[in-house]
């Protein structure tokens, strides 16, 4: 049990594991606004009220998408940087609340597709926030185990109280869609009260460092902080050294969106963050999870509440196999878990390919049987293969003074593949029935042998050194050639040692 603990709380790193581990709260809300659009989406109240066929079901889910890309594009990144992490994300937050409430107040389909709009605005925001908080306060041995469960556990819980909530509130049909309506306005507290804690929350050291370069005390005291340590311990006088270092290599060259684009190593590995996000979505899984309770009712499980029970189940699942990418993505490498994961999603796919293409009547309770089990095996995977790992190999490829935007640039290498998919799957479904799941089977396939011949691996490096992998000049290298950093640590150093004798001598006294 102790072992067990120590993987989530490692000792030297307890104090910046319960701090991550509250982020949770901030991807559930994430979750819960996904996971709440399954349920919704098969109330026969909502469908009646807004006159949904396939075309409005498949806008109604994926426009907040639109400006999820936008987010992405243009404010994101830009925010993260003017504000701070902690500020963006306070900011983001309360978008996605004021786009809840437009959402379920009284209102005509314009307006709730008005009020989806400000929900992915601010869904966007909070995913690249909370993404570029976790990668740069944690340490580099545990980071994939970090970002990962933050991110992905954080999603899982929220669709969890999402699908359970909307299974709840599906018995009311009285008064009239009260049930949708409750069900989305649910999550508020729940981005409110991360929103409140997030005041005892640190500023990114890395973020503090590129911001105030000239007070680099402020970056160490917080580093020292999360690593448990004072500024005399190895572990912390390294990876400070390593920050200030990579920091005066880079500090001559662009930042912003120049820097990335006037770089042709920056454009390179900008490619890679978009593969990186697209292998997330690329293979279909939000196609099967938004319209999950729609996909069980055609497989045939559409007495009373059973295509919501179905689903609600495998969101409990989905929520602790999230701990198999815990335990193993920094032990074995995003590669690994990448190509093992597409491989299990690729057969049960396949599996579930054969099964709707013999019976397209659902007329065999032991293949319906069978093809609820493959889905809830590609959906158990995803959570512990390309669901976490995406966002933890694009958040650390990249130098810190282009970070933030290029993070959130890579980003719509996910939201072009889950638009794509996601938008025309409904009305996909319809024209050609149960063959619609050999496109995902292929496309798996072919990710499974993408990683295999393109994706680095970043297991175990820290980020200032992240550059070497991708054959350029190792940055911390760079930044102890320039003389600057050794004038840099005398000064922090020797300030440090003269509070520290001070301090002696006042105790003696």
């Amino acid at each position: 049990m102790a072992g067990f603990l120590t993987g989530f709380l490692p000792e030297r790193d307890r104090y910046a594991a319960m701090l991550l581990y509250g982020l949770v709260l901030s991807t559930c809300f994430n979750g819960y606004d996904a996971g709440v659009m399954t349920v919704i989406l098969a109330d026969e109240q909502f469908i009646e009220y807004y006159n949904v066929d396939s075309l409005r079901s498949g806008v109604i889910a994926t426009i907040p998408w639109a400006s999820t890309g936008i987010a992405q594009l243009f404010v994101g990144g830009t925010l993260a940087s003017l504000v701070g992490r902690l500020w963006a994300l306070r900011i983001s937050i309360c978008c996605m609340v004021i786009g809840v409430v437009v959402q379920v107040v009284p209102n005509s389909y314009g307006v709730l597709i008005l009020g989806r709009l400000i929900t992915g605005l601010g869904f966007g925001c909070v995913y690249i926030a909370t993404s570029l908080y976790v990668a740069e306060c944690s340490p580099k041995s545990l980071r994939g185990s970090f970002i990962g469960t933050v991110t992905q556990f954080g999603y899982q819980l929220g669709t969890l109280i999402a699908f359970w909530s909307g299974y709840g509130m599906s018995f009311h049909q009285s008064p009239y869609n009260i049930a949708w309506r409750v069900s989305n306005v649910i999550q508020i507290p729940i981005g409110l009260l991360f929103a409140a804690l997030s005041f005892w929350y640190p500023e990114s050291p890395r973020h503090l460092y590129e911001k105030h370069p000239d007070d680099p005390e402020r970056a160490l005291k917080v580093l020292c902080c999360l690593r448990r340590g004072t500024p005399d311990d190895e572990w912390v006088r390294q990876e400070f050294h390593e920050l200030v270092s990579s920091f005066e290599y880079r500090k001559s060259q662009k930042s912003g969106y120049r820097g990335i684009f006037a770089s042709k190593g920056l454009r390179k590995r900008l490619l890679y963050g978009l593969y990186a996000t697209a292998l997330q979505q690329a293979g279909g899984i939000a196609a099967l999870t938004m319209y999950a309770a729609i996909i069980y009712k055609s497989l045939g499980w559409n007495e009373g509440h059973q295509a919501l029970a179905i689903n609600g189940i495998q969101s409990v699942l989905q929520l602790f196999i999230v701990l198999v990418n815990t335990f193993t993505v920094d032990r074995f490498g995003r590669r690994t878990l990448l190509m093992t994961g597409f491989a299990i999603q690729a057969t049960a796919l396949l599996i579930m390919s054969c099964l709707t293409t013999a019976f397209p009547n659902n007329d065999n309770k032991a293949a319906a049987v069978a093809e609820v089990a493959m889905l809830f095996i590609v959906g158990l995977t995803y959570c512990w293969s390309n669901g976490p790992i995406a966002p933890a190999v694009a958040s650390e490829i990249f130098p810190q003074h282009v970070r933030d935007k290029a993070f959130g640039i890579s980003l719509l290498g996910q939201t072009a593949c889950l638009l794509a998919l996601t938008q025309p799957w409904p009305t996909f479904t319809e024209q050609v029935g149960g063959r619609c799941y050999w496109l995902l089977f292929g496309l798996n396939t072919l990710l499974l042998i993408s990683v295999y011949f393109i994706l680095p691996e970043t297991k175990g490096i820290s980020l200032e050194r992240m550059d070497a992998i991708f054959g350029e000049v190792d940055a911390v290298e760079g930044g102890e050639n320039t003389g600057s950093i050794d004038k840099v640590e005398a000064m922090v150093y020797s300030k440090h040692d003269d509070e520290k004798i001070t301090e002696i001598v006042e105790k003696r006294v």
